[in-house]
């Protein structure tokens, strides 16, 4: 009897360890990509998924020179309330300068800060100075690029309480959206 409990606690025991070795190896998957860039003609960005629930997906750019690899993670897309979606990867050039632009989105429903809705956020990056893919900050931080599609609470004059729900609209939904305000402000 002791013998068949010692058994099938080290069976479950290796069931166990042997299911969470799994759920490592399949998290850092490839959930976006591999994509072509001119800026990395022998090379590919990605997108991946991690264990890190702070930072759940990481932006990768992989490519060769000279014969070595190299790779590197670029950024990481954090937990903000809800886990980011990467809802776009596109590509653009402004004033002569390649660009990656990533639009990611947290759909929310915080009733503590009285946000519902889907939080868009877009991201530039280029080849620093030293030819290294960064973030473009100045881009990066224009606030027409992130927003709120959904409801956030609103102070009311006419409300007993003084809170209502107000609708608020993000313009730039879409790659196309994103590419028409690039062309207009940045060109």
């Amino acid at each position: 009897m002791r013998q068949k409990l010692l058994i099938s606690f080290f069976i479950l025991t290796g069931l166990f360890y042997n299911n969470i070795g799994f759920s490592q190896t399949t998290n850092n998957q490839i959930i976006q990509g591999p994509y072509k860039t001119s800026l990395y003609p022998e090379g590919k960005i990605y997108f991946q998924k991690t264990n890190d629930f702070e930072n759940p997906i990481n932006f990768i750019v992989d490519y060769n020179v000279d014969g070595k690899n190299i790779k590197y993670i670029v950024d990481k897309y954090s937990h903000e309330g809800a886990a980011p979606e990467i809802r776009s990867v596109f590509f653009g050039t402004i004033h002569r300068k390649q660009y990656i632009f990533v639009m990611i989105v947290w759909s929310v429903n915080h009733s503590g800060i009285g946000m519902r809705g889907d939080v868009y956020q877009i991201y530039a990056y280029s080849k620093n100075n030293k030819g290294i893919l960064s973030l473009d900050k100045p881009i990066s931080n224009d606030d027409n690029l992130s927003g709120i599609d959904g409801y956030e609470n609103c102070k009311a004059v006419a409300n007993p309480d003084g809170v209502v729900n107000c609708g608020v609209t993000f313009k730039y939904k879409t790659a196309a959206d994103v590419k028409r305000y690039l062309k207009q402000k940045y060109y």
